[in-house]
């Protein structure tokens, strides 16, 4: 086993750092142990309006990121630990015992009565501590997983909280589960995040890991990627699979029912009822516009309805 080192806390770059290793490194066994700061991290399949209040992880400063493997829609923070598992394929077709057993008896060493439950999660009592998902291409895998150790719980139900009553659409829809942090399980809870990471380092690498960094060009190609694809709004929203919306909603006092067909994250059809003055200007304002939260503000705004942009998304 190798391991990478990698102390960014940047969720873009940290999404490009694993397809990099994914795509390049040689190793065959190849493990990470990462923290992002806050962001929402969707399933590529998925829709990130219907899974994310993307208007609040705005407000925020939340990073909304598409990771490259399927599944549901997760929080980081710096109180979760991910881990990655790059490694060669083997069999037909996802995997995840041989991935999540290693994790679930290098925590039961730490004394957390953790369990692999359900598919691809693993659960303290039966509240959910993580969830992952993979990759398969070119003959190898990559498996990656989050751990609650220390999260806020609070901003994880906030933010990730599914809005899927107002969307119909064909992507892949995220299954909520009740959920709890790892910290809260532990006999000496004293011990924080980082001292955690470190001691899950350690059991996972009791057969020895050898260290490797990239060099100085690698990085700097990560940052592109990084740049370029995670963090660019054609990859994150410019991906979600054509749906339509409709909502009913109070703004300043009046009933208003939204209802629109989007295709590549782009307005076709729109119908704002009342039919009426400012919302009639704004109506025809959003038709074949981009779902991109900065240009409905503007455009909110300039058709005199300031703030009914964040009743659209």
């Amino acid at each position: 086993m190798v391991y990478y080192v990698n102390q960014s806390n940047d969720p873009y770059f940290n999404q490009a750092f694993e397809e990099s290793l994914f795509l390049n490194a040689p190793e065959d066994d190849i493990l990470l142990l990462w923290r992002n700061s806050p962001a929402v991290v969707c399933g590529c399949y998925q829709n990130p309006f219907a899974e994310v209040s993307v208007p609040a992880a705005l407000e925020k400063n939340v990073a909304v990121v598409r990771r490259e493997t399927g599944g549901g829609t997760v929080y980081h923070d710096p109180g979760n630990v991910n881990y990655t598992r790059i490694a060669r394929a083997e069999g037909q077709g996802a995997d995840y015992g041989r991935f999540i057993r290693p994790v679930v008896e290098a925590l039961n060493r730490l004394g957390i009565p953790a369990a692999f439950t359900r598919t691809c999660d693993i659960s303290i009592q039966g509240l959910k501590v993580s969830g992952s998902a993979q990759k398969i291409a070119g003959g190898r895998v990559l498996h990656h997983g989050t751990l609650l150790y220390d999260t806020d719980l609070t901003a994880l139900r906030a933010l990730a909280n599914g809005r899927q009553a107002h969307y119909e659409a064909k992507g892949i829809r995220s299954a909520p589960w009740p959920v709890t942090n790892i910290r809260s399980h532990l006999a000496d809870s004293t011990m924080d995040t980082a001292q955690f990471q470190q001691a899950l380092f350690c059991e996972l690498t009791r057969g020895g890991a050898e260290p490797r960094a990239l060099t100085a060009a690698q990085l700097d190609e990560v940052g592109r990627l990084a740049e370029e694809k995670f963090r660019s709004w054609e990859w994150t929203y410019g991906r979600t699979p054509a749906f339509s919306y409709r909502r009913e909603f109070l703004w300043r006092g009046l009933r208003v029912c939204a209802e629109y067909e989007a295709k590549n994250a782009v307005i076709g059809s729109v119908r704002l009822t009342p039919e009426e003055g400012k919302l009639a200007a704004l109506e025809k304002s959003l038709a074949g516009l981009a779902l991109r939260p900065e240009l409905l503000r503007a455009v909110c705004e300039t058709a005199g309805c300031p703030g009914l942009w964040t009743f659209l998304i």
